[in-house]
C-alpha cells in the first residue's frame, strides 16, 4: 500500500516571556476603539496607608500597568476566547476535611 506524504511542513511553536515582558494582575481594565484597533489598558489598585483615629484608607491610587494595541479582528478573538473561558464551569476544589 502506498503512503501518501504531505507536503506541509512541520512547525514547533514555543511560548517564550523575556525578561522586559509584562506580567502583572489587573483589578481594573479599559477597552477603547479607535476604529483601526483596539486598546486594551490593565490597571492595578494600590491602596495608601491607613491614616486618621480609626486608621481608614483615605486614598487608593490606580497605576498603569501596561497598554495593548490589538487589530480589531484579533480582539474580535480575544473577545470571544474570553467568553468561552468565563462561562466555562470552574471545577469545585475540595478543601481539606470536607466531605461530599
Amino acid at each position: 500500500m502506498e503512503q501518501k506524504q504531505s507536503s506541509m511542513a512541520t512547525v514547533n511553536r514555543v511560548f517564550e516571556q523575556p525578561e522586559g515582558a509584562i506580567s502583572c494582575y489587573s483589578d481594573f481594565a479599559q477597552v477603547i476603539g479607535t476604529g483601526h484597533e483596539v486598546v486594551l489598558q490593565f490597571y492595578e489598585t494600590i491602596p495608601g496607608a491607613p491614616a486618621g483615629p480609626d486608621s481608614h484608607i483615605q486614598m487608593i491610587r490606580t497605576r498603569l500597568r501596561a497598554t495593548i494595541s490589538v487589530s480589531v479582528p484579533q480582539a474580535k478573538n480575544i473577545g470571544n476566547l474570553l467568553i468561552k473561558h468565563a462561562e466555562k464551569p470552574q471545577p469545585q476544589v475540595q478543601q481539606k476535611g470536607e466531605t461530599k
